[in-house]
């Protein structure tokens, strides 16, 4: 006899299929437990398996050597539409099952006892079964066990789907967060182009760039998982996309990047002496407007090195003010260095100035 659909058939493959765990590869976690049931119970078969529209899926089997059988055979397919939990001592006894190719071929599975897998929402979605190929019965220990292993498989899905759900909310967070930081950059940006005040325009571009830039980093943030890896090269293109917005047309921006991966904090650090840099080469620097700006970022995350160049009006007595950092950009460079244990060194040839930013242990 084919197994009947459950009576709220659509909203039960709805529930299935949001779990996400049909045609999965097979997993230890999974296969683990039907060794156990299969041993507890002392029989040659167990399963856990999932109905699924047309056909009975399994997670994790013992004894039986394939993925899924059609519908139209599945035991477990009646047996989702009775209660938690089902017995049948023998399967030939079954008028359900009397007729099934699987039990009446040899050897065919004359019993069958398994524990209903439900969903959050309290309809079946499979079972974690055992089968004998003889009439038996099981002991209440082994009931209790099988029960018990059910909820395991549950527990591990349920957890999976909790999992999954977090990190779609946390990626809708941070969606919105790098759109709004990029809103703000653009917002202070076209403020200071309307501002008459030298000083309050200065200070509105320099906000504009800084947002501007933490919302590039958190671009390549919200695609990392949890204890993952900066992209440097992905993140500095960004970085140098947008300061272009706020230079003049006549400067040059080069940012080379050697290193490739780095942790989030190091990015971070990065980003901003880059930032400052620009930013100061650009508004004292550079004879109205015009030169280039050069970064090149090198080496890894126990020894690397960013090196900050123009070709402006810098001299070595500009250098040594950078070093007794009297202005803020220079203090903020400063601050940055100490806080990933390396040093700034600000120097001038005359024709321009170079900021060198090293870690070497």
């Amino acid at each position: 006899m084919k197994p009947c659909p459950h009576p709220q058939e659509k909203k039960r493959l709805e529930e299935l299929n949001r779990y996400g765990i049909l045609d999965t590869e097979r997993e230890s976690d999974f296969d683990e437990l039907v060794e156990i049931a299969s041993d507890i119970c002392d029989v040659p078969v167990s399963v856990v398996n999932f109905i699924d529209e047309g056909r009975q899926w399994f997670k994790a089997e013992v004894g039986l050597g394939v993925r899924s059988t059609p519908i139209e055979t599945s035991l477990c397919g009646h047996v989702i539409l009775q209660g938690d939990f089902v017995e049948i001592p023998d399967t030939l006894q079954d008028e359900r099952m009397a007729d099934n190719p699987l039990c009446l071929s040899e050897p065919g599975f004359r019993f069958y006892a398994g524990a209903v897998l439900k969903g959050s929402n309290g309809l079946p979605l499979g079972t974690l079964c055992v089968l004998d190929h003889k009439p038996r019965t099981l002991t209440d220990r082994q009931r209790k066990i099988l029960r018990v292993l059910s909820k395991h498989v549950m527990s591990e899905l349920n957890l999976r789907l909790a999992l999954q759900e977090e990190q779609m909310l946390r990626r809708e967070v941070d969606h919105r967060v790098k759109n709004s930081l990029a809103s703000i950059g653009a917002l202070l940006t076209m403020k200071a182009k309307k501002a008459s005040d030298e000083t309050l325009r200065s200070a509105l571009e320099d906000a504009g760039t800084r947002v501007r830039s933490l919302s590039s980093l958190h671009a390549e943030l919200h695609e990392l998982e949890a204890g993952g890896r900066v992209d440097l090269h992905s993140l500095f293109q960004r970085v140098e996309v947008d300061l272009r917005h706020f230079l003049p047309d006549d400067t040059k921006l080069s940012i080379d990047v050697e290193h490739s991966e780095t942790t989030p904090e190091l990015a971070n650090a990065l980003l901003l002496v880059v930032n400052e840099f620009v930013s100061n080469s650009a508004k004292h620097g550079l004879k109205d407007g015009k030169g280039t700006i050069e970064v090149t970022i090198k080496g890894g995350d126990q020894k690397w090195s960013i090196v900050c160049r123009d070709d402006g009006v810098a001299t070595q007595l500009d250098a040594n003010r950078a070093m007794s950092k009297s202005g803020l950009g220079t203090r903020v460079i400063d601050s940055l260095a100490r806080s990933m244990n390396a040093s700034a060194e600000w120097s001038s040839d005359g024709a321009g100035m170079e900021l060198r930013v090293a870690q070497t242990g």
